[in-house]
């Protein structure tokens, strides 16, 4: 894989782990409120947004299946360490 396109695969990888691990984070027991105003009450949107995130991290594989379709079931694993 180019640089280029390793760093566009490694960028829909994590902002893929990113919005899957919120959505793991909503479906067991996190919450989300929001007020519409500093004086409003708070409105559980938590359903709402777990829904809009999971379609979110269903468009983030199809991208990443598209563009990268040999490497796309695969977990992209950063070098923790540069050897020197």
């Amino acid at each position: 894989m180019l640089d280029g396109n390793y760093n566009r695969y490694v960028e829909l990888t994590t902002r893929l782990r990113s919005v899957e691990a919120f959505c793991d984070f909503l479906a067991h027991g996190g919450t989300v409120r929001v007020a519409a105003s500093e004086s409003a009450p708070f409105t559980d949107v938590t359903l709402e947004l777990l829904q809009r995130q999971r379609r979110e991290a269903d468009a983030l594989r199809q991208t990443r299946r598209r563009l990268f379709p040999e490497h796309a079931d695969e977990d992209f694993q950063p070098t923790l360490y540069s050897s020197h």
